[in-house]
């Protein structure tokens, strides 16, 4: 049995709560890329896909600006509204969707309800498909230094740290 140093893990995540959104976004994005080879196939048909496929799917069927909103909305820390929903970030199109009940939201409870090994799985299978149907991020973006610090530090971490992380940031 392996053990946790639970320090690092804290450290890093407490450095990635103290990320802008985007940032966030960025670290988990570029470290899901970096992973993604290194996960055993065993691992990855361990998680709990079905959830996390079926609200990726709905993701998908946003535009690229809405759909980088409900990312955001799901790693923001200020959400006090567990039922809020994700509008387009144009308040006439944010309108229009309140008005005619369009179903481009996606309820944030959605996301929230998926549990700590889901949300794992919705951010591993979201990082295998980002820039080939879902927005990714821009190529030449560079990660902010405290990004690039974050990043370097998850690098470092052992696969049970790993996990610890993620349960505690996503």
């Amino acid at each position: 049995m392996t053990s946790t140093n639970i320090r690092p893990v804290q450290e890093a995540a407490s450095a990635f709560k103290s990320l802008i959104v985007d940032d966030q976004l960025a670290v988990l994005a570029s470290f899901y890329k970096q992973i993604a080879d290194a996960v055993p196939a065993d691992a990855a048909s361990a998680l709990p896909t079905q959830d996390a496929n079926s609200l990726i799917s709905r993701i998908q069927q946003l535009s690229p600006e809405n759909q980088l909103s409900a990312l955001r909305e799901f790693l923001s820390t200020e959400r006090g509204d567990k039922d809020a929903s994700v509008l387009d970030p144009h308040p006439s199109k944010a309108l229009a969707e309140l008005v005619t009940g369009n179903d481009t939201k996606i309820p944030a409870h959605t996301y929230d309800s998926l549990g700590a090994e889901g949300k794992i799985a919705f951010w591993y299978l979201l990082a295998g498909k980002l820039g080939n149907g879902f927005v990714g991020i821009p190529n030449g973006t560079q990660l902010t230094q405290d990004a690039t610090e974050v990043l370097t530090a998850l690098q470092s971490l052992k696969t049970d740290e790993i996990v610890s992380f993620l349960k505690l940031v996503v």
